[in-house]
């Protein structure tokens, strides 16, 4: 398969994401929650999109970029990177529809919330931050940039900062609950140790 046509597999995979994520609105805005932290969530949004414009400032308007490996590996790195965004695009879709009406974009409870640990919650507590993190990593992959692979690991800066401050409202509301399936469920990597 050539390069390119890799390169587009690899950002066709944000597609089903953006499908499944533009209800976001509807199920954050005007809802009712019974705990919410609006602002903590605007500050990190706001570093999540100062991180995307360093990377678009970095890559697109400067051109600074450095291979990952030398060009007759790029194909397989490309096919990799392929692989790696469906299945992020994949656990972070997965992630959405089995949360159903819990599901916000803001740090919220909502009144008489349910504590969801099936599917993908059954592997990783956040897995919609998983997905994500997984796709914008191997875009660097698919398209053999280290600086888009660069981008893609900080962002695992501000989702770790989003299960703190998920964790400590989620703690409050579901209690014993939460601790049992904090103990025994990782929180953002499969098979690590769940107390990291």
């Amino acid at each position: 398969m050539p390069l390119q046509t890799l390169h587009w597999a690899a950002l066709a995979a944000v597609i089903p994401v953006l499908v499944v994520y533009a209800d976001t609105p509807f199920r954050t805005f005007g809802q009712r929650f019974k705990a919410h932290r609006g602002a903590e969530r605007l500050v990190l949004f706001s570093i999540e999109l100062n991180l995307l414009l360093l990377w678009a400032l970095t890559k697109l308007l400067l051109m600074r970029d450095a291979t990952l490996v030398p060009a007759p590996y790029a194909q397989l790195l490309a096919l990799l990177g392929v692989v790696l965004a469906w299945a992020g695009a994949a656990l972070a879709v997965w992630a959405r529809l089995t949360l159903g009406r819990w599901f916000s974009g803001t740090f919220g409870v909502k009144h008489d919330h349910e504590l969801i640990t099936s599917g993908p919650y059954a592997l990783v507590r956040h897995p919609m931050y998983t997905g994500f993190v997984l796709l914008a990593m191997a875009q660097g992959l698919a398209w053999n940039s280290a600086v888009t692979l660069g981008f893609g690991l900080m962002y695992l800066l501000p989702f770790w900062m989003h299960t703190i401050i998920e964790e400590q409202m989620f703690a409050t509301h579901f209690g014993d609950a939460w601790a049992a399936y904090k103990a025994r469920v990782p929180r953002l990597i499969p098979g690590m140790d769940p107390k990291i």
